[in-house]
């Protein structure tokens, strides 16, 4: 062999065992890879050649490199097969280059069905006909289990979110929207195709549109990868769903991150408030006409927290102790308390905190201006709308007037009952002396009259001066007619003398006796007869009042055979009541009556009165 013969068949061998190289660096590639290679010679008929990872693939033994074509076609999937036969004849019959598809194969070694994937280049003749095929597959069945796992996630996301009662959507990162579910389409009355589309922006109530941030503003506000967890964006407002439907609406937003933490856009969910906010605005304005209901009420309110002390005092308790209203909080309403109730009240005031229970309590309190007043006080535990005990509400009342009034009352009473049994005693007095067995029936009645008659006039007298005093003038004047029928005949004189009513009482009956004395036997029996009473003080160690009745121009007086009512009036009942003396004189020209009483007894006008 020539030189040149030998140095041609190194170069061929030399070519050959870099070729050989070649393919062992390609199958190794393949192995590391995991994709089996293939060659189906299209001259004559489907001749093939598969690489061990092929085989290992499609889980065939090592001696099945060369299968033919009725076997491959069996392994694939029953529901892929007319497809994946179809697309193969037809790739092969047209004028296609590139061939690729992905079916699904049972592996006749375990039975497991698994997803190939093929991509493979057509050789052709330069009239078209095919040459050959060269093909690569790769198990990708893990894949296609994750995307099928994504999609079920997907479609169980998109029935969740279409079975949930309120709108949920999701955006991209410049606003717009790649779903909704079907109560956002609900909510805007609109099919999902226009929901996708719509404007939600121009539904917002005029009012509250500056609030609603625009797609660019979210994403400035989105926190840079890595995320945290929780991080939504809530806003209320008011959005039109339909025509004139305005409701207030409570939007959350929560932004979105791929793997790699790129933030992607929005997935957000709104909450129909409406009936929340309704309760909270009529919550509102009820607490305002509560405070200005409180503010001016005619009684004391007050708030206080679970612990007692003062939330809110009303303004006329803060006026009641002086306080400005940002003084109520460190207000210790317990200091005010009169240190003979403080106990008591601090006590009952304890013991409904703890309890919870409703709180009646009368005590008295220091007021602004220096004075303890009495406030009754009515009071019920708050709860909050979770049962929480928050506190207590109540009312005062300053009672102070109607204690001092009903202890008044209590002492009116109980000078009625004394009077009542006095003038009952009185009348059964008047009534025993009057109605003696030896007594003219007439003339005994018409006594008896004539003594009430005068003890109603006493009583009047009294009662006009609440029963606190009579002048004796006025008695007088009352008892003895001076200004009807004893006009002219009978005169009065003296200083201005009040009479207390047991005082009063004795001497407008004592005054009547008298007076019908004097009618019957005495001075006013005759048209000439006359009468003077007169009282003057003396200023003496014991200073004295004297009362002088004197009788003139009456017929001759003689002593009485027997001592009658009137003369038991003045000489034992008169002069018992009044702790005074009474001397009767029955002079010839006519009878004189003396009356000494102490002046201690009595209350003196000024002298300089009328």
């Amino acid at each position: 062999m020539s030189a040149v013969e030998q140095a041609a068949e190194a170069d061929v061998y030399d070519l050959v065992r870099q070729l050989q190289a070649r393919e062992a660096e390609l199958a190794l590639i393949h192995q590391i890879a995991g994709i089996g290679a293939v060659e189906v010679s299209l001259r004559q008929g489907f001749k093939n050649r598969r690489s061990p990872e092929y085989l290992k693939i499609h889980g065939l033994p090592p001696t099945a490199f060369n299968e033919p074509h009725d076997e491959w076609l069996a392994r694939i999937h029953p529901d892929d097969r007319q497809r994946v036969e179809q697309q193969f004849l037809d790739s092969v019959a047209g004028t296609a280059i590139d061939y690729a598809t992905e079916y699904r194969i049972i592996r006749p070694s375990d039975g497991q069905t698994r997803w190939v994937r093929v991509a493979a280049r057509i050789e052709r003749e330069s009239d078209g006909r095919p040459i050959r095929l060269l093909g690569a597959h790769a198990d990708v069945t893990d894949a296609k289990l994750a995307e099928q796992a994504l999609r079920e996630s997907e479609e169980r996301f998109r029935t969740i979110a279409d079975s949930a009662p309120i709108p949920m959507w999701m955006t991209k990162l410049d606003g717009e929207r790649l779903f909704v579910n079907q109560a956002y389409c609900a909510f805007f009355g609109v099919s999902y195709e226009h929901a996708l589309i719509l404007d939600w922006r121009d539904r917002v109530h005029p009012d509250d549109a500056d609030a609603i941030l625009k797609a660019e503003q979210l994403r400035e506000l989105v926190r840079p990868s890595p995320p945290l967890p929780n991080n939504p964006f809530a806003l209320e407002f008011r959005i039109e769903r339909i025509k004139g439907d305005w409701r207030w609406i409570k939007a959350v937003s929560q932004p979105r991150f791929d793997e790699l933490g790129n933030h992607m856009g929005f997935i957000g969910v709104a909450h129909d408030i409406s009936v929340a906010k309704q309760a909270e605005i009529e919550l509102r304005a009820s607490e305002e006409r509560f405070r200005l209901m409180a503010e001016s009420a005619p009684v004391m309110i007050w708030i206080s927290d679970p612990n007692g002390r003062c939330v809110h005092l009303n303004q006329m308790l803060r006026e009641f102790w002086g306080l400005a209203e940002q003084q109520v909080a460190d207000f210790d309403w317990g200091s005010t308390l009169h240190p003979d109730d403080a106990a008591l009240a601090l006590g009952r005031v304890s013991s409904a905190l703890e309890k919870r229970s409703h709180l009646t309590l009368k005590c008295r309190y220091l007021d602004a201006k220096g004075r303890y007043r009495t406030l009754e006080t009515r009071a019920h535990p708050r709860f909050a709308a979770d049962g929480e005990f928050i506190g207590m509400v109540g009312a005062n009342v300053d009672v102070t007037e109607r204690e001092q009034a009903e202890k008044a009352r209590e002492l009116l009473v109980d000078e009625l009952n004394h009077r009542v049994k006095n003038t009952l005693a009185i009348v059964q007095a008047i009534a025993h002396r009057t109605f003696r067995k030896d007594s003219n029936p007439t003339e005994a009645r018409q006594a008896f009259e004539g003594r009430l008659v005068a003890l109603g006039h006493a009583h009047d007298l009294l009662t006009s001066a609440n029963w606190e005093n009579a002048s004796l003038i006025e008695l007088a004047e009352t008892a003895l007619d001076t200004k009807g029928a004893n006009a002219g005949a009978v005169s009065l004189a003296g200083p201005p003398v009040l009479l207390s009513p047991k005082q009063a009482v004795s001497m407008a009956m004592a005054l009547h006796e008298l007076c019908t004395n004097a009618r019957k036997y005495g001075a006013l029996s005759r048209d000439e007869g006359r009468v003077r009473v007169e009282w003057s003080q003396s200023n003496g160690e014991q200073p004295e009042l004297r009362i002088v009745w004197h009788e003139i121009g009456g017929p001759p007086v003689y002593p009485p055979v027997r001592q009658g009512f009137g003369s038991t009036l003045l000489e034992r009942t008169l002069a018992r009541d009044l702790d005074g003396q009474v001397k009767a004189d029955f002079e010839p020209g006519g009878l004189r009556c003396q009356i000494t009483l102490p002046l201690d007894r009595l209350d003196l006008l000024p002298k300089t009165g009328p």
